[in-house]
C-alpha cells in the first residue's frame, strides 16, 4: 500500500513550533491533523443537525461532502459546481468554535500561519493543492484496497493487528494530548466512547 508523502507538511509542523512565538499566543496550542479535522467537521454537523432538526447526527455522505467544499473554500481553491450541505456557514462557524474553545488549530490554520513567515521556510512552501491532497488522501495509490475518503469506525469494523496497533496508538496520544491541553475536545471525543460504551451525547 502506498503512503502519503507526508514529508512537506512534517516540515511545515516543524517550522510553526518553531517560529510558534510569533505565530500563537498559547505554547499548549494542539494541532489538529485530518482525522480530528473531520471529527471536529462531523460533531459541528451533527450539533447543527441538533439545532435545525433536534437530532445529533449526520449522515456520512453528507460528511464527505461537506468536507470536500471545506477543503476547496478553506484554502481558497476554485469550488465551482461543488455542492454543499444546507447551513455550512453555521456549520463551519460551529467548526472554528469548536477548535478555539479546545485551544486547538488545524493544518489549515497552521499553514496561513506559516505562510506569513518572513524566514527561509518560503522556499519549501507546501502548496494548497499538496495540503488538500494530503488532508483528503487522495496521494494514496490507486490500487489501493482501502478508501483514503471513508472513514472507518474504530470499534465496529473487523480490524486485524495492524490497524489495532494504529488504534492503540491513536487513543493513547489522545490521552497525552489531553494532559498537555485539557481544553481538547477532539481528543476527549476520541477516548470516551473506546471501547464501546454505549455513550451518547449527553
Amino acid at each position: 500500500m502506498a503512503v502519503l508523502n507526508q514529508l512537506p507538511v512534517l516540515g511545515m509542523i516543524k517550522e510553526f513550533r518553531r517560529s510558534w512565538r510569533a505565530l500563537c499566543s498559547s505554547e499548549r496550542t494542539t494541532l489538529c491533523g485530518p482525522d480530528s479535522m473531520l471529527l471536529a467537521l462531523q460533531l459541528s454537523m451533527a450539533e447543527n443537525n441538533k439545532q435545525h432538526r433536534g437530532e445529533f447526527t449526520v449522515c456520512l455522505s453528507d460528511v464527505l461532502l461537506t468536507w470536500k467544499y471545506f477543503l476547496h473554500e478553506k484554502l481558497n481553491l476554485p469550488i465551482e459546481n461543488m455542492k454543499v450541505v444546507e447551513h455550512y456557514e453555521d456549520i463551519k462557524k460551529t467548526y472554528d468554535d469548536f477548535l478555539k474553545n479546545s485551544n486547538t488549530l488545524d493544518l489549515i490554520d497552521v499553514y496561513k500561519k506559516c505562510s506569513s513567515l518572513t524566514s527561509n521556510y518560503e522556499n519549501n512552501m507546501i502548496s494548497p493543492i499538496q495540503l488538500r491532497d494530503f488532508l483528503s488522501g487522495t496521494e494514496y495509490a490507486v490500487s489501493d484496497e482501502a478508501n483514503p475518503h471513508m472513514p472507518e469506525s474504530p470499534v465496529k469494523c473487523s480490524q486485524n493487528d495492524e490497524q489495532v496497533r494504529v488504534l492503540v496508538k491513536k487513543i493513547f496520544f489522545s490521552y497525552l494530548s489531553l494532559l498537555v491541553n485539557s481544553k481538547n475536545d477532539l481528543a476527549l471525543a476520541s477516548i470516551l466512547n473506546i471501547p464501546d460504551r454505549g455513550l451518547g451525547r449527553e
